[in-house]
């Protein structure tokens, strides 16, 4: 069996544990109580706040890109929407692959490994010191009853995320020198792998030239503190759906949690591990697991369905085919 097809198969066992482990002592018919209940136009808030929130992830890759090229927005929001939507119907989390390949096959002057660079630079900088600050600022400010060692190790996270940061710019304005250092210091890794680490460090250094300028990864860092702010505030709708009597804080918290949980290996669409983020989190504020279930798969519904035809309405607008796009990303991927 393939390397692709284990994973593929861990991911599906993964996903269906969770979701086992999730709704084992749940009383379906306290959930479908809850869901007919449910006010479904407080959704409406919620799809639209995740529609917009990938337009501002479309301007922050444009803002990424103009060192490179000055990238016509259309493009940027069509291989976002693509992306995404890849997520939740390609196994092995294949959209981020996609993102590149649907941009570069778009504007060729945008080459895959740059592109690539620019979404590792946004998913581990810039989103990782976005999540580690809202994990902060809910310890901090949270009602619940928090160890002091957990408040005092989220200084230390955010410290790491930030030295992060310093060191993308470092790498930014120096690539030469960086690949150069690593390449004649780390003298115990055998050739190939100190040259495939050079040339690795070089490739990401493209993705990172807007950085050389501080204004310039001021305004990508606020962008993307923005973007999940919003997303934070759109959980609060579903909950409002529900009529759970839970404070603002609650919905960063979940999205926190959530936004953890998922990089977990699982199914398309990170069913199963989602849901038991979603009911994990809200047990911490008192509700109980049925009601809290009931919320899970509506905000996972509200999610996928607005992602997901929002992205195969781009993959139609460029006349691409889905398995054109996964068979392309997993060219890429290996």
């Amino acid at each position: 069996m393939s390397r692709r097809n284990s994973a593929i198969i861990i991911g599906a066992v993964i996903s269906i544990v969770a979701l086992w482990l999730t709704v084992r002592q749940i009383e379906f018919e306290k959930v479908a109580a809850a869901l007919e209940t449910a006010n479904y136009w407080l959704l409406l808030p919620n799809i639209a706040i995740i529609l917009v929130g990938m337009y501002q992830r479309a301007w922050r890759w444009r803002r990424m890109a103009l060192p490179i090229k000055k990238v016509a927005f259309n493009k940027l929001l069509s291989a976002t929407a693509v992306g995404f939507m890849a997520n939740n119907v390609l196994p092995l989390r294949l959209g981020e692959f996609v993102r590149a390949y649907s941009l570069s096959k778009q504007d060729p002057d945008i080459t895959k490994s740059a592109s690539l660079a620019m979404i590792f630079t946004e998913r581990i900088i810039f989103d990782l010191a976005a999540l580690i600050g809202i994990f902060g600022i809910v310890i901090w400010s949270t009602s619940l009853d928090t160890p002091d060692q957990l408040k005092s190790s989220s200084f230390l996270i955010l410290i790491v995320a930030f030295s992060g940061y310093f060191f993308a710019v470092i790498m930014a304005k120096w690539p030469e020198k960086i690949s150069h250092l690593a390449h004649s210091k780390l003298s115990f890794l055998p050739l190939k792998g100190r040259d495939f680490l050079r040339d690795t460090i070089e490739r990401f250094s493209v993705g990172l030239k807007f950085m050389r300028s501080p204004l310039a990864g001021l305004s990508v860092l606020g962008q993307t503190a923005l973007i999940w702010f919003m997303l934070g505030i759109s959980n609060y709708f579903v909950f409002q759906a529900f009529n759970l009597n839970l404070p603002l804080e609650a919905s960063f918290a979940t999205l926190a949690v959530v936004s953890v949980w998922i990089l977990v290996p699982a199914a398309p669409g990170f069913v199963g591990v989602y849901h038991a983020a979603v009911v994990f989190t809200l047990a911490q504020y008192g509700i109980e697991r049925d009601t809290a279930f009931a919320c899970a798969v509506v905000m996972h519904a509200a999610q996928y369905a607005a992602v997901t035809l929002f992205g195969l309405y781009h993959l139609w607008r460029g006349h691409l085919s889905l398995k054109e796009v996964e068979e392309e990303a997993t060219g890429a991927d290996a």
